[in-house]
């Protein structure tokens, strides 16, 4: 099961990253603005353990793919302060005019 937490984790924080990096640069965003936004949007929250509950009340899903959805949507909120933190607020970065 650590694998597969691993595995959903990066999969999520990726599709997060990669769908909204296609309209930042299109909105004249620059590289570093663009990847604050993707970040930002990375955290998977209450909406993932909502649908994920409604599986297990369901019988969808078992007990262990429900821990591992809540298990990727703490760390996704966890992963994105630190990303922050450093890598994007060390040093400087081009600001929205």
């Amino acid at each position: 099961m650590v694998l597969f937490l691993v595995a959903l984790t990066l999969v999520a924080i990726a599709t997060k990253v990669i769908e909204c990096g296609l309209p930042a640069p299109v909105m004249g965003m620059c590289r570093e603005d663009s990847l604050i936004v993707r970040f930002g949007v990375a955290p998977r929250g209450e909406v993932a353990m909502t649908v994920a509950l409604i599986g297990l009340e369901s019988g969808l899903i078992g007990q262990n793919v429900f821990v591992v959805i809540v298990l990727t949507s703490l760390l996704t909120t966890l992963i994105t302060p630190i990303v922050y933190r450093n890598w994007f607020f060390k040093g400087a970065y081009c600001a929205v005019d």
